[in-house]
């Protein structure tokens, strides 16, 4: 493949994501189990701690709700917290602010979830609170949580029998300014925020709560200025006069329109979801940024084209991740432009699915496995709601299959009877418009020889056969590659873990788009009929389909 560097940093996007979702703690677990029944009575054992806090449950009637059994994570500030927020905005005591304000808070505090420190990732928390908002972690150099940017966790992982404390030495404040307030309330970002009002996106991104559901978070990635004058702008007027090609920057065409839109992504995404994809839509027409890695950096729009090194934009980790209440505000230490993407290879993992990354117990580890009732994954769906029709599992310590990161994707899928599943449909990363070949990576299974893989409702033309083997062991890529088969693993190849090409498809626009397999002959007996599946890639035409080479420990070999 010509460019073999930048597949691999792609490829490196997905590991990291897998990493901090499975394995990157912000600090050795100290579990402390109480024999309370609930977080609520584990408050109240200690009143020179929590008594203002627990004044709060009371008064907002939180504190039946947090009484009862369930999965809760709740962050508790101490008494000297909340006495010091009362100082911070003038108060005196808790009775001084209405219940609306301090139901907020305690909301803000809440996650119905059980989520420990080990869960913790660099960015956002998977589940957000009962007010709607996300909490966002980080670690000092001591190794000390914090949350929001704002409070210590003094004492972590307190286990009750409803879900964690985590006791913190601050109150937690709801985020009440827009995206476009938070900017403009930033001197860094003067310039880019005069072009945020001229072209008409200073009013979208400043409202809340939006009656249309699709705009109702965004994303924005600013440039300060001193990004913006290291790139030889130093006024709104230089970056109007570079970009402004219409006399009405807020025309859709206008290039300073495209430019700002450029910088807006559809959506409320934190860091950590920003590196769960290889690229994302933007609010220009079309036009997606891309996302790769160089260590912990994560890089904007890095890519090689006609074999010149386009070098990345990195995110600035420690201005990003900034909480509003309509979505999320960013900022990047360089200049990124609207740039027409060329296709590019994507391999999708079927296992990684958001709910699945989330099982942090299950997800990747050898020898878990688990089924999934329609409705449980948000991105796939199946003809027969009845049937727990997808099954993740990992490989065990002694297995032989060779699957990329040990695991593997098994579908229910048959043809014609009524108690099993005659089609299973994925929604697929965002991909960006081109012509792709469609492989499958497998292992050979006793169902699926007849079966029809559809783009976007549209046939690829083959016929995949999920228990054909591979048809030699000693041929040429070349010769496997004529007969629409290719090897994939890395560890030891055999006949088992292979590719087959599902045919050839035209994306017509940057987006996710629905892939649908369905069984169109019967092949064998019973119902839970099983076809394993490792990941699908699509490869962009004209390119070399035969490497790179997958290995079982997530290693991508060039």
């Amino acid at each position: 493949m010509k460019n073999m560097k930048q597949v691999i940093k792609i490829a490196g996007l997905w590991l990291l994501m897998v990493t901090v979702l499975s394995g990157c703690k912000k600090q050795s677990i100290t579990l402390t189990t109480t024999t309370d029944v609930n977080i609520v009575d584990y408050l109240r054992k200690y009143p020179d701690q929590f008594s203002e806090y627990i004044k709060i449950l009371d008064r907002t009637n939180i504190s039946p709700f947090l009484n009862a059994y369930g999965t809760y994570t709740a962050f508790a500030p101490t008494n000297d917290a909340i006495k010091s927020y009362l100082v911070e905005i003038g108060k005196t005591s808790t009775d001084d602010l209405d219940t609306a304000t301090l139901k907020n808070i305690c909301k803000l505090h809440i996650i119905q979830d059980t989520i420990s420190t080990p869960s913790f990732i660099d960015g956002k928390l998977y589940a957000p609170t009962m007010y709607g908002q996300f909490l966002v972690t980080g670690v000092t150099g001591e190794g000390v949580t914090i949350i929001n940017r704002r409070a210590q966790i003094t004492k972590p992982n307190v286990l009750t029998g409803n879900g964690y404390v985590h006791v913190i030495d601050k109150v937690l404040i709801p985020a009440n300014l827009t995206v476009a307030q938070l900017v403009e309330k930033n001197t860094r970002y003067s310039i880019f925020t005069q072009a945020l009002k001229a072209t008409g996106f200073y009013d979208s991104l400043n409202i809340v709560n939006n009656p249309d559901t699709t705009l109702r978070w965004r994303t924005l990635i600013a440039e300060s200025d001193s990004s913006l004058n290291a790139g030889g702008i130093a006024t709104y007027a230089a970056l109007k006069a570079r970009y402004n090609n219409t006399s009405n920057p807020k025309n859709s065409n206008d290039s300073l329109y495209l430019y700002v839109a450029y910088h807006i992504l559809p959506g409320i995404k934190y860091i950590a979801d920003i590196v769960g994809q290889q690229s994302h839509k933007t609010m220009a027409p079309l036009e997606v940024v891309t996302v790769s890695l160089n260590g912990l950096n994560v890089l904007l729009n890095e890519a090689v084209f006609n074999g010149v090194l386009e070098k990345g934009v990195p995110i600035n980790r420690g201005l990003s991740d900034n909480s509003c209440n309509n979505g999320v505000l960013h900022e990047i230490t360089g200049n990124i432009l609207l740039k027409v993407r060329s296709p590019y290879l994507v391999n999708f993992d079927f296992a990684a699915q958001p709910e699945i990354l989330k099982l942090t117990s299950i997800y990747r580890k050898a020898g878990k496995s688990q089924a999934f009732n329609y409705g449980q994954l948000a991105d796939v769906t199946w003809q027969n709601t009845t049937l727990q029709a997808v099954n993740y599992y990992c490989e065990g310590p002694t297995g032989t299959n060779n699957y990329w990161w040990d695991d593997g994707f098994g579908l229910n899928l048959r043809f014609g009877n009524a108690a099993a599943n005659n089609w299973v449909e994925f929604k697929t990363p965002l991909l960006v418009k081109g012509k792709y070949e469609v492989w499958f990576m497998y292992r050979r299974a006793n169902m699926g020889a007849y079966t029809q893989v559809s783009f976007d409702g549209t046939p690829t033309g083959v016929i995949v056969d999920f228990t054909q083997s591979l048809p030699s062991t000693t041929a040429t890529d070349a010769a496997l590659i004529a007969q629409g088969f290719k090897r994939y693993s890395f560890n030891s190849p055999n006949s088992n873990n292979i590719a087959q090409k599902a045919g050839t498809i035209t994306v017509t626009t940057t987006d996710r788009h629905i892939l649908r397999l369905q069984a169109v002959r019967d092949n064998g007996s019973g119902v839970a009929q099983s076809v394993t599946l490792d990941f699908v890639q699509f490869v962009p035409l004209g390119t070399d389909p035969t490497r790179p080479l997958f290995a079982r420990d997530g290693t991508i070999v060039p």
